[in-house]
């Protein structure tokens, strides 16, 4: 890899825009892709990084970066971050060519479970991941690094982007790379910790995609049909309830799947009390009136579910409820 990278991030909300605004503030070149306000205010002013912490929020200067709403004006890029919603990952795979070289590394930042998952030839591909193929077809798999990350973030206001949790990002061989990119994988963690991140390299990508994905097919559709956030959904018996039953189905699943997990439910759930106030994605994406990963976070874990033969009846339920709630926006009074 090129000892100065060229970075693009493609999505500069909420986790796209901490990437960018650390990573360019440590001096790596950095171009994002945005659309709307937020490209506009990037244009303008920057981009802002607010911490929110136990002395209270701290605020960066703004980073000036090359933003744009079309791709191919960033140029070929040593290193690709795509930090999309997995629904939006297929209608942007076709303007992303401009951006790859034969090196470039590809680096999808996104909750559930991803495309590639099975792409080692374990099992059939999930429809629900990648429903016409496309990004398989688009992504070499030679080029992927799998990454999880732990931290929460939102986007306070255009051009302004606040970490409300900082936690560790992960990253982790697709399990298909060839020997001469078994060291992306490594390389990527290095960068994200000389921006100043908690990032590790990991043996096994895949069981961290599944310690994340229990929490968040659980906890996600909750927030979104109760407005409630982690904490308050922790201290209400009757929803942490609903989690705990939903939790343990995705588990299961995740076991059929292969999956050791380190922690058991109960204590998943105490992880999260610790979290508290955290507004979870999914309401967040709801009050903002975009698009639910409902079939990323919840829908695949059924689809996986059905084939081992372990039934997710909360999950299914969870599911439906949200994708129809999803449908009509929130009123506000």
């Amino acid at each position: 890899m090129n000892p100065a990278p060229r970075i693009a991030v493609i999505g500069a909300g909420a986790i796209g825009g901490v990437l960018a605004a650390r990573l360019a503030a440590a001096g790596h070149e950095v171009g994002v892709v945005a659309r709307g306000a937020q490209l506009a205010a990037i244009r303008e002013r920057g981009l802002r990084l607010e911490t929110e912490g136990e002395t209270g929020l701290a605020e960066r200067q703004p980073v000036a970066l090359e933003a744009t709403d079309d791709a191919a004006r960033l140029g070929r890029r040593d290193i690709v971050f795509l930090c999309l919603k997995a629904h939006d990952l297929g209608a942007a795979t076709g303007r992303l060519a401009p951006l790859l070289e034969r090196d470039t590394i590809v680096v999808p930042v996104q909750n559930g479970i991803p495309w590639w998952y099975f792409e080692d030839g374990r099992d059939e591909p999930l429809a629900s991941a990648d429903p016409d193929g496309a990004l398989r077809r688009r992504f070499e798999r030679t080029r992927l690094v799998g990454c999880v990350t732990h931290m929460a973030a939102q986007v306070s206001a255009p051009g302004i982007v606040r970490l409300t949790a900082d936690g560790p990002i992960l990253v982790g061989d697709a399990g298909t790379s060839s020997d001469s990119r078994a060291g992306d994988a490594a390389r990527i963690g290095a960068l994200l910790q000389d921006a100043g991140f908690e990032a590790h390299a990991v043996d096994d990508i895949r069981r961290e995609i599944w310690i994340k994905l229990a929490g968040n097919a659980a906890f996600n559709p909750v927030a979104a049909l109760t407005g409630a956030t982690m904490g308050e959904i922790c201290d209400d018996a009757r929803l942490v309830g609903i989690v705990r039953t939903a939790m343990a189905e995705c588990m299961a699943v995740g076991e059929s799947c292969g999956i050791a997990f380190p922690v058991s439910v109960e204590e998943r759930i105490a992880m999260a009390r610790k979290i508290g106030g955290s507004k979870l994605s999914m309401l967040q994406d709801l009050e903002s009136g975009r698009p639910v990963e409902a079939d990323a976070l919840i829908g695949a874990v059924i689809e996986l579910g059905a084939r081992a033969g372990r039934p997710t009846p909360i999950l299914a339920m969870l599911h439906a409820l949200v994708s129809e709630r999803a449908r009509h926006p929130l009123v506000r009074t």
